[in-house]
């Protein structure tokens, strides 16, 4: 079943800083928001007001908007009386979006957070409107002029891919029982901490042994990560329907063909003398808590996993027994859009007139667009929160449902999704392979040098700190993540593991949070005071 792409109509914008209320118009003109009565800075309420004066459905907010992510949290940036505009079906989890119409003319107003589209990169309002200019464009060429931004990064992706789908694919859909069966035993990225102590896994189970790193101070902290790592994990993917397969039928196929498109339900044992990090996943008991990797010699479990992370199990010795399988057909099903996502960041990248600031904005939406697609891919529709002031404004089929919080009403609605419009567009198959690519490459995977692998299983297991999505962090540089004019095997292709930052002289971090914050210190050091003490030294 083919998606149906389709064309958006533009959506008039204004950018504002969060703590200012300065801004920019879509067409460029500078503004500042006044706030009502004498308050010293405006608020939401002024935001949506100047929506409406200038007429624009959309208000993108840049700079230090508070951090919140609960839809139980009564300090949520959204969750605030917004005089003379009724709140409607806000997403209060990330990425936020706020939902206003105004009592008197109906206008609507959407509000959402740059972030959502450039992490970090811009905290001014006009870099994030010049970033996004670029980033349209940019799609736009690559695509025969035919992509459009939509209003999430994923909905631009989903019809980017729609676009792109060759017209002798006709890509079958998974069947509902292999559908739901890949939601309940498919993870995402992978997050791991490896130092000993109460981080290292979220149960403490004694199955997730911790790496041996020195204890003390770090004298070098490295982060390193995946260039645009998802583009490189779309090649020729496998479709539905899905055929079911029985162990013996699973064992003689991954016998046969250890590429074929596949995800198997194996029995795993970890071998004897295994002295480095789990290769294949565990869910544990508590949902919630997420998946492992459990690495301790002689642990023994059963999960499902994609072939390439089989294959990587397998290559490392460690004992897999097929139970059975889900065999997909391999198709060029997302190549064209991965290859066109692929040209759109060279050309952002390559541009020298760019602004270095709005460049990297560019780049970084351009790299959401691609991560939030396949994370739509597997999407069943999102749950919105409703926030009432007034009981009476409490619609009767939600009464059951409601909460006060910080003086106010809440109301829980359960995603839906556009059934007819959205069937072509739920691909979870291709999510989880993708995923499932990701998560095999990080272990171990290909280089610009013949020979020369990357990835975790390439660093000894006492250097080995955490690996955290396509990202791994450890206690020496790499000598394969350095660029090839500097002796090492990134040739600037994606999905090549490359250097990202350095930092010395640095506490060992005993949680993720801690690790985390030595990444941000790493990426804004950079590389380029590592490299140049390389050049001329010899030493970093």
């Amino acid at each position: 079943m083919r998606p149906h792409p389709w064309s958006p109509s533009k959506v008039a914008t204004i950018w504002l800083d969060y703590a200012s209320g300065a801004g920019v118009h879509d067409s460029g003109q500078s503004l500042t928001v006044r706030p009502r009565e004498r308050r010293k800075n405006a608020n939401l309420a002024d935001m949506l007001d100047a929506a409406l004066e200038f007429r624009c459905t959309r208000i993108m907010l840049t700079g230090e908007v508070p951090a919140s992510t609960r839809a139980d949290d009564a300090h949520h940036w959204l969750f605030t009386k917004t005089p003379g505009w009724t709140p409607g079906a806000h997403w209060f989890d990330a990425p936020a979006t706020g939902r206003f119409t105004h009592d008197l003319t109906g206008h609507k107003v959407e509000v959402k957070l740059a972030a959502e589209w450039f992490g970090h990169a811009v905290t001014h309002p006009r870099e994030a409107r010049d970033a996004w200019l670029i980033v349209e464009k940019a799609i736009a060429d690559v695509s025969k002029g035919h992509a459009k931004m939509f209003l999430t990064p994923g909905g631009t992706g989903t019809n980017m891919w729609a676009l792109s789908l060759p017209e002798n694919v006709d890509p079958g859909l998974v069947a509902d029982d292999i559908a739901e069966e890949i939601h309940a035993t498919s993870g995402q990225h992978r997050i791991e901490h490896l130092v000993a102590g109460a981080g290292r896994c979220a149960t403490g189970c004694a199955d997730c042994a911790p790496m041996p790193l020195p204890e003390g101070p770090l004298e070098t902290f490295a982060y390193v990560d995946g260039r645009f790592m998802y583009a490189a994990c779309m090649r020729e993917l496998g479709v539905g329907p899905g055929r079911r397969l029985t162990g013996p039928q699973a064992a003689e196929l991954l016998a046969r063909d250890a590429y074929a498109r596949a995800r198997y339900k194996v029995r795993v044992t970890v071998p004897e003398g295994w002295p480095h990090v789990g290769l294949l996943p565990k869910k544990h008991d508590n949902v919630a808590d997420g998946w492992h990797y459990p690495n301790r010699p002689g642990a023994s479990w059963e999960t499902w996993a994609d072939g390439a992370e089989v294959r990587v199990a397998l290559n490392e010795g460690w004992y897999v027994e097929p139970l059975e399988a889900v065999e997909f057909d391999k198709a060029r099903v997302l190549d064209t859009f991965a290859d066109r996502m692929t040209r759109a960041r060279e050309r952002v990248s390559a541009n020298a007139d760019l602004d270095p600031v709005v460049r990297r904005a560019a780049a970084a939406a351009l790299r959401a667009i691609v991560i939030q697609t396949i994370g739509s891919f597997a999407s069943r529709g999102r749950s919105t929160t409703q926030v009432f002031w007034n009981a009476r404004q409490i619609p009767a089929e939600h009464a059951h449902s409601v909460r006060e919080l910080g003086g106010a009403y809440v109301v829980k609605v359960p995603g839906t999704s556009n059934a007819t419009r959205q069937r072509g567009f739920y691909r979870p198959e291709l999510a989880s392979q993708v995923w499932g690519r990701a998560r095999a490459r990080v272990l171990i995977g290909p280089s610009g040098v013949k020979g020369w692998n990357t990835g975790a299983l390439e660093v000894g297991p006492e250097e080995l700190i955490g690996i955290n999505g396509d990202a791994i962090y450890t206690t020496r540089v790499p000598q394969w993540a350095l660029g090839t004019d500097h002796g090492g095997a990134d040739d600037g292709k994606v999905g090549r593991l490359r250097l990202q930052g350095v930092i010395h002289d640095v506490p060992m971090p005993a949680t993720s949070g801690e690790r985390n914050t030595l990444r941000a210190q790493a990426e804004a050091a950079g590389i380029d005071a590592y490299l140049t003490a390389l050049t001329t030294t010899g030493e970093a």
